[in-house]
């Protein structure tokens, strides 16, 4: 199984879009960040999460389809949020970019590594049999039960043995 190297595509998508990036998993985890606010390992405020995972419902508010992105203005920047049901791409811009014309990219770029991550997800699980499992158990008591019979007479010599 292959692990994306996250760490890898933050870097080029800095020197390609000369910008800085971060990207989390569904859960807001950050895997990999170049953006100070957003550092690996930390985790998005709750409020922006619940903003993303609301983001169909809002859509339906705005009869829309689909909310595929949203952005903050700062003083100084943009954080660009674009989101799939993998993962999360934040991007911060500065206040002179075109929105417009990055978004699609980023959109684009963020759905090729949705696909990438789940294409190494198990699709499909083996069928546990319990009840082979559950006689193997049984047989092995069993045996186990005979085998304390066999010894008891030893036993039986080493406790009175051991009580002289």
């Amino acid at each position: 199984m292959n692990k994306t190297n996250y760490d890898e595509i933050i870097s080029q998508l800095q020197k390609e879009l000369n910008s800085e990036c971060a990207i989390a998993n569904n859960y807001g985890i950050i895997l990999s960040s170049k953006i100070k606010e957003f550092s690996q390992g930390k985790i998005i405020p709750q409020k922006i999460l619940s903003l993303i995972s609301n983001s169909k419902d809002i859509a339906k508010e705005l009869n829309l389809n689909k909310i595929n992105s949203f952005a903050v203005e700062a003083e100084k920047f943009n954080y660009l949020f674009t989101f799939n049901d993998e993962l999360i791409l934040i991007s911060k811009l500065g206040l002179d970019v075109n929105l417009a014309k990055f978004m699609p990219s980023i959109k684009i770029l963020l759905d090729k590594l949705g696909v990438e991550s789940t294409e190494h997800e198990i699709k499909e699980f083996s069928i546990f049999d319990f009840s082979k499992e559950i006689s193997n158990m049984e047989e092995s008591l069993s045996k186990g039960k005979i085998d304390d019979k066999k010894y008891s007479v030893i036993k039986e010599l080493v406790n009175y043995i051991s009580s002289l």
